[in-house]
């Protein structure tokens, strides 16, 4: 209950639950309201969601690099087909396994509060919560096919809810407070955010003083037709001019994939 009441925000509201007023004017209690949910079912707090809630309306779609894995299809299939795929080098030689454990040495041995952004079907949140090193992982994610198949492979891995806060958010409007998260997993996302500018933004603020980001992405020379590729620079770039300072950011290419260690 601290996580919700203390880490967990209104995207309307900026408040966490624990300074929401009982009556809210902004959110009209959608926020509240919503937290009721857990721990059995997942939150949305997307503003696209409280637009809809309050308006009656939903907001602009997003890009298709981002609507495309809102599919049922592509969530049904995404953790059944690309980990092989990803282990033979095209997302870390080894896969999620070397991911895993490269993401897990720079938390260190007490990661704290850790939220795995743009989350998919929970590869790592499972992982994570699994280990059970975490003082509480939260998952965020834009598709709720992707979170409901989660819920699912929760339930496979006889993972309880609690140990899993499972919220529908957008990485532009992230339902997190301000210095309330300890570590930061971004895994094979960016390229798939509408504005990896403002994602970074919001990453930073919601980290504590000493926080940590572990994120990947691809890089050029892949194409951005349908998803936004990297140079190394660039990267670098969004990561300074969000507030992560030069002397903590690391930026390792390692063939078309590149591996961000960020300390706030």
């Amino acid at each position: 209950m601290f996580i919700l009441k203390e880490a967990i925000a209104c995207p309307l509201c900026h408040q966490p639950l624990a300074k929401t007023p009982q009556q809210c004017d902004t959110c009209h209690n959608y926020f509240r309201n919503e937290l009721q949910k857990t721990p059995s079912s997942l939150i949305d707090l997307t503003p696209e969601a409280l637009h809809k809630q309050i308006q009656g309306n939903a907001i602009q779609t997003k890009p298709l690099r981002t609507e495309l894995f809102r599919s049922p299809i592509i969530s049904f299939f995404y953790e059944r087909v690309l980990p092989p795929i990803w282990a033979t080098g095209l997302r870390n030689l080894g896969g999620i396994d070397v991911e895993f454990a490269q993401c897990t040495e720079f938390f260190g041995e007490n990661p704290g509060i850790v939220a795995d952004i743009s989350c998919g079907t929970g590869i790592m949140s499972r992982r994570l919560a699994l280990l059970g090193k975490c003082k509480q992982v939260i998952a965020v994610d834009y598709s709720e096919t992707m979170l409901s198949q989660l819920q699912q492979q929760m339930k496979l891995d006889g993972i309880s809810p609690s140990k899993i806060v499972i919220i529908r958010g957008d990485v532009e409007a992230l339902p997190l407070v301000s210095d309330s998260i300890d570590a930061i997993y971004a895994g094979a996302a960016m390229h798939c955010w509408p504005n990896a500018e403002e994602g970074i933004r919001n990453i930073y603020r919601v980290l504590r003083s000493g926080g940590k980001l572990f994120a990947t992405t691809f890089l050029k020379p892949f194409p951005s037709i349908v998803f936004r590729f990297f140079s190394v620079d660039e990267l670098r770039h969004i990561l300074l001019t969000a507030g992560f300072n030069s002397d903590c950011v690391q930026v390792e290419a390692r063939g078309l994939y590149g591996i961000i260690r960020c300390i706030k």
